[in-house]
């Protein structure tokens, strides 16, 4: 089985759109290659994501969680690398490999549920076109979306030591205590960055709130098109917008990749 730092430094690549169509498609094409011989197969490759399923969207007989993570990089970076500093932690071109690798990682240990289908989107710099073309793309298919999880990096959450965050909680009162339910059951740190500070759900302890406005991410799409939703979010160091690259925790990898596992096995 690769492991998730092989599918990390697999996936940090250059991917490039111009709000329409992807111009550069070397991570797509490299996501391609290590599901190749996966039950996954891709539904759609059209516009600004490519989405797979494990079986047909008309053949998925629960409702259907949808997996959302950006493959579009900086138009300013222009070196992508993996690597390690001396204190033992990782440092790269991350934005958004990170999410990447840890959606693929499941994808390829096959421990998902048939109702988990994935799209890795573009045009965040084109008011997250990519999240708009698969919401249309799921409605027409007739998919019933229950939730969408966004996966992203955040620097919320680096300083306070966490492994992972919840973010943008566009859910119900029911659904926000399910997720939350599951973080606790969990080893990792995380902490909530709510989506309006003024409205922190009850049943988060207030320890675990970091009182800053979340920042927008693909949830703001799909909450105004009536998707249900939040973000899980590694928390990272550094310009995500430059060569430098950001440093990101190896423990807090495989703590986010834990909480993501147990969101859609157990949802």
């Amino acid at each position: 089985m690769i492991s998730i730092y092989e599918i990390l430094k697999a996936v940090t690549v250059r991917n490039c759109d111009n709000g329409r169509m992807f111009t550069a498609s070397d991570r797509l094409d490299v996501i391609g290659k290590l599901l190749w011989n996966s039950p996954y197969r891709r539904i759609n490759s059209q516009g600004l994501f490519h989405l797979y399923a494990a079986r047909p969207i008309d053949q998925i007989r629960n409702s259907v969680i949808l997996v959302s993570s950006h493959v579009d990089t900086p138009m300013s970076v222009t070196r992508f690398f993996t690597g390690e500093t001396d204190d033992g932690l990782m440092k790269g071109t991350f934005d958004n490999s990170i999410t990447n690798a840890a959606i693929l990682q499941l994808m390829l240990s096959g421990v998902l549920p048939d109702n988990v289908v994935v799209a890795f989107t573009g045009g965040k710099e084109a008011d997250y076109e990519g999240a708009k073309q698969v919401s249309r793309f799921l409605k027409k298919a007739g998919a019933d979306i229950e939730m969408a999880v966004v996966l992203d990096v955040t620097n919320m959450g680096w300083k306070e030591n966490g492994d992972f965050t919840i973010e943008n909680d566009f859910w119900s009162e029911e659904q926000g205590n399910k997720v939350i339910a599951l973080m606790k059951s969990l080893s990792g740190q995380w902490f909530f960055v709510p989506e309006d500070t003024g409205d922190v759900p009850p049943y988060i302890y207030s320890d675990r709130v970091i009182r800053i406005e979340a920042e927008e991410d693909e949830t703001w799409t799909y909450d105004s098109l009536d998707i249900t939703c939040f973000s899980l979010r590694i928390p990272v160091y550094g310009s995500r917008r430059s060569d430098k690259g950001i440093l990101a925790d190896k423990a807090s990898l495989g703590n986010y990749v834990k909480a993501l596992e147990k969101i859609l096995r157990y949802w």
